[in-house]
């Protein structure tokens, strides 16, 4: 069953997309993602079906949708920075714990504000570097998720956890099927 959330997501990431080559292109106001397939978003795929010889119809049929994945990795591909450092620190019982703080910190805080939302209802992790109780709490959540012990400190497997769900969010291949405003 394609569920109304399932929908939204994959709107938003079509709407994502579509406002990256957007951006690049220049234009004067790029679609802000929402997860609803509105007039401006219909707007917004005429206008790249146009641009790229494709049949404007405003939806985004297989052909539309996989050359604005194209068109996206390649824009995100040359976006992306030297290969960072490791935030995670380096002895093989470190531990992130109750008020850790620095860049690893940080990172982590990122990395659950990217994830968590995505298998539990939760409020934004707060950015402040500092291994505070909302990050404890968010670690909890995903170590559970994970099926880890849930401590609320982040260990080597909890970090490497939370990076590998990162990294298969932002990466996934685009969808096989029609996305139409119905």
């Amino acid at each position: 069953m394609y569920t109304d959330s399932q929908r939204r997501t994959h709107i938003y990431d079509l709407q994502r997309f579509l406002r990256r080559v957007q951006q690049a292109g220049g234009h004067p106001h790029p679609l802000i993602p929402d997860g609803i397939f509105g007039p401006e978003t219909s707007a917004g795929l005429r206008a790249f079906q146009q641009q790229n010889g494709l049949p404007v119809t405003g939806t985004a049929d297989l052909d539309t949708w996989t050359l604005l994945y194209d068109r996206y990795l390649a824009l995100a591909a040359a976006d992306l920075p030297p290969a960072a450092p490791a935030f995670f620190p380096t002895a093989p019982d470190a531990t992130l714990r109750a008020d850790s703080r620095g860049p690893a910190v940080f990172v982590l805080q990122l990395l659950l504000s990217s994830a968590v939302p995505h298998f539990t209802d939760t409020a934004p992790i707060p950015l402040t570097g500092v291994y505070d109780t909302d990050t404890a709490r968010a670690v909890r959540q995903a170590q559970q998720a994970f099926l880890l012990p849930p401590t609320g400190e982040t260990d080597r497997a909890t970090w490497d956890a939370l990076v590998h769900l990162h990294d298969s969010l932002f990466e996934r291949p685009p969808l096989l099927w029609l996305l139409e405003n119905r």
